[in-house]
């Protein structure tokens, strides 16, 4: 996706790239529907003395262990967590208030698309379960891409709206 947006960007997507996908438990219910195993292929991540469970890479690479590399594709798309439906766009607390980003290296880049998306996003089920974790969501972020925010440039889209309650 991220070819299509400046041309001249070399990031690979979270599936083959460092990320491990965090698994709440809305997330969790849905992967059991794709992948009633799926317990096998989570591992607990600590953060801040609180064990979340995230998805595990294959061994010896940076590929998620659902990323089918021939069909070049996530082998449990609709049942895959909040974290990796995100991408990606990301959520940053700024300035009192969390708001929707876009990591891209062209700050010209006309993003009124997303909007649609960030609304569909925003209305899933798992949605509140991730509102619910953000500290969690967010910690988890900097421990794997530590100061992200302040090397790569993003784009601020909106704040994130969803009801607490």
């Amino acid at each position: 996706m991220f070819e299509s947006l400046c041309g001249k960007c070399d990031h690979k997507n979270c599936c083959t790239n460092s990320a491990v996908p965090l698994v709440f438990q809305d997330d969790l219910k849905k992967l059991k529907n794709i992948d009633p195993n799926c317990e096998e292929n989570l591992k607990f991540v600590n953060i801040d003395g609180v064990n979340v469970s995230a998805i595990k890479k294959k061994t010896d690479s940076l590929e998620c262990i659902y990323w089918d590399a021939e069909m070049g594709g996530c082998t449990v798309y609709d049942g895959r967590p909040m974290d990796c439906r995100l991408y990606p766009f990301d959520i940053l607390f700024l300035n009192g208030s969390y708001h929707w980003i876009v990591y891209s290296c062209n700050d010209k880049s006309d993003w009124k698309w997303s909007e649609t998306h960030l609304s569909s996003l925003e209305s899933e089920d798992g949605f509140p379960d991730l509102m619910r974790n953000i500290e969690l969501f967010s910690k988890h972020t900097d421990m794997i891409l530590p100061n992200e925010s302040e090397k790569t440039p993003y784009v601020v889209l909106r704040k994130v709206s969803w009801n607490s309650k």
